[in-house]
């Protein structure tokens, strides 16, 4: 028996210490020998901390049918499930496999961080499959006011959101989607302030909810304001067009349009707003571009082996009949005509300007090296080949750019307020090849 306590001990100083490597093994043999529920709930926290989930999830499944009102018990295998179970899902897994590993950790009755981890976990899964209708069922499982108001830092140490202002995105969104406006906006009023940092994307949400319950133009003053502060998101400027189209202006809304495509290199993240381009330029009869832009839709989806909606190939086979001629052969084809249309938009736009840089024409297909910015400053330069200097956005660059490195892009007709002189601003920002 003095053999066994001292064993116990020695094991127990050693998980302490975070030695779980040698505690462990004590463990195993305390737990094989006296079947203690703080032997086998030692053994389970060493083998958690190790990540040892082969043995781990076992282990905790018998612990907990064992010991069911023992409180270590309770919180090692709520971790152990969290950590060995769920977290191992990736957000592309299926949801329904997540809310289901989710409900039955949930019925442990977790608390605290534990709980907020597994709500977060199934929020964030939701939220990527589009389940509005599981983010409200379970974003109401946790009271906001539990959650930490300070910002999330990354590995940068950067702070950005908190899990609190998180918590007010899904909920406030869940109910845009979900028919709730009026319950959306008044929130968004109550919290606006707090959340300084996130305040566009919670006006964002504003703007929305009030576009779907008709009221257009509280909708439109909120999107202008928030084109007025400086760069404009692209999904930003798309949400706008859509308000301004439903108002009956459709060459503003395609303007918008146009404007949001220039404004981001990534075709895959656009093809929703391609289809609306499509859409709207069938409309105003411009059957050649609303057929490129449709073209172009169906071709990068193809391309990232997305399916093709029905409706998609039906306005190309549609317009072909309409015009007469083929619709572009490729992927390339299609962007070319649609980036003339976007460009010409652009230049109408620009021809308000009074510092009448809008006579120059869009510049494509330039090669230079990007100089990154220390710290923390959101845009960079491209120096070309003709030693100018480009302005950029880092949000535009390709993932994981690195200082120096040589790539393909446009120049867009710019204005720098500061100097007050004429400028070049990059877009279309990719690796050369």
């Amino acid at each position: 028996m003095t053999n066994l306590s001292e064993q116990k001990k020695e094991a127990n100083e050693l998980r302490k210490k975070g030695n779980y490597e040698e505690a462990v093994l004590l463990y195993r043999k305390l737990w094989g020998a006296t079947g203690d529920k703080f032997d086998g709930t030692g053994l389970l926290h060493c083998l958690r901390k190790l990540k040892l989930f082969d043995e781990a999830i076992p282990l905790a499944d018998e612990l907990i049918h064992k010991y069911p009102d023992f409180e270590w018990v309770r919180v090692e295998v709520i971790w152990t499930y969290t950590q060995g179970i769920l977290d191992r899902f990736t957000e592309k897994e299926s949801h329904k496999e997540i809310v289901k590993a989710a409900e039955n950790i949930m019925k442990l009755k977790p608390n605290g961080l534990a709980a907020k981890k597994i709500i977060f976990k199934v929020l964030k899964s939701a939220k990527f499959w589009n389940n509005w209708e599981s983010v409200n069922e379970w974003v109401v499982k946790i009271d906001p006011n539990s959650l930490r108001t300070e910002p999330i830092k990354d590995d940068f140490g950067r702070g950005g959101w908190s899990d609190q202002s998180l918590w007010y995105i899904y909920r406030i969104k869940g109910l845009v989607e979900k028919g709730n406006e009026k319950e959306a906006i008044k929130i968004v009023d109550e919290i606006l302030e707090r959340f300084p940092r996130q305040r566009k994307y919670f006006l964002r949400l504003k703007a929305s909810a009030n576009h779907l319950l008709g009221e257009l133009t509280e909708s439109e003053k909120i999107y202008q304001y928030l084109c007025s502060l400086g760069r404009t998101d692209w999904w930003i400027l798309h949400e706008y067009a859509k308000v301004v189209w439903d108002a009956g202006r459709k060459e503003d809304a395609l303007k918008l349009m146009c404007q949001a495509a220039e404004s981001h290199a990534k075709l895959e993240f656009m093809v929703s707003l391609f289809f609306d381009i499509g859409m709207l330029c069938k409309e105003m009869k411009k059957y050649e571009e609303a057929r490129a832009h449709f073209a172009l839709c169906k071709y990068v989806r193809e391309e990232k082996g997305w399916n093709v909606p029905e409706e998609i190939g039906n306005s190309v086979d549609g317009l072909n009949e309409i015009i007469g001629n083929h619709e572009p052969s490729s992927l390339k084809e299609a962007l070319k005509i649609c980036r003339t249309e976007w460009g010409k938009f652009l230049c109408k736009e620009n021809i308000s300007k009074e510092s009448g840089y809008d006579k120059r024409k869009i510049r494509r297909g330039l090669i230079g090296k990007v100089i990154l910015k220390q710290g923390d400053a959101p845009f960079c330069f491209i120096v070309g080949k003709d030693k100018q200097s480009y302005f950029c956005s880092k949000s535009d660059l390709p993932t994981d750019t690195a200082n120096g490195d040589e790539l393909t892009f446009d120049a867009i007709p710019s204005f720098d307020k500061k100097k007050n002189q004429e400028s070049w601003r990059a877009k279309n920002i990719q690796r050369t090849q």
